[in-house]
């Protein structure tokens, strides 16, 4: 019996070209997904709004954020934001800088002490702060649904 070379060497290839497609099927996958994930991040027109209606986690209510305008540094606290209202409005991103976005701030008051940034603000920030302020806020846009309480029970943290 006389082996049939021409079948398995055009087993052998069509199988190689299966996995060769499949490979970079895996690797544009891959390519759209890092993309996916660099642009992620909030971008320009985006808003945070803080609503004095609305109910704030216990868990962020002492949390202060630094901010930093062309003339100095001001505080926006949580706390403050809540009981006055107001919002953010992303203006610009700029990648790859320590305080990547410039936003412009607008409300009664962003805190009870010196350091409040008055009614109307630019300020840049960073992406960590201004997650926590979205969080804060219950999330992005004016009209946002509301994000799951996130307060822990009193007795978690007490010994």
């Amino acid at each position: 019996m006389r082996a049939d070379h021409g079948k398995t060497s055009s087993g052998l290839l069509t199988a190689a070209l299966l996995a060769i497609a499949a490979s970079l099927t895996g690797v544009a996958g891959a390519v759209k997904l890092v993309q996916i994930a660099a642009n992620w991040a909030p971008g320009v027109g985006d808003m945070i709004s803080f609503d004095p209606k609305a109910v704030m986690s216990e868990d962020l209510q002492q949390q202060t954020v630094l901010a930093r305008n062309a003339e100095r540094e001001c505080v926006l606290d949580l706390d403050t934001l809540h009981k006055t209202g107001g919002s953010l409005v992303i203006e610009a991103r700029v990648p790859g800088n320590s305080l990547p976005y410039q936003v412009h701030w607008a409300g009664k008051q962003s805190s009870s002490d010196q350091y409040d940034c008055g009614t109307s603000a630019d300020l840049t920030l960073d992406s960590a702060n201004l997650d926590m302020l979205a969080m804060a806020a219950g999330g992005w846009g004016p009209m946002h649904q509301p994000l799951i309480h996130l307060s822990f029970p009193a007795w978690v943290g007490r010994t």
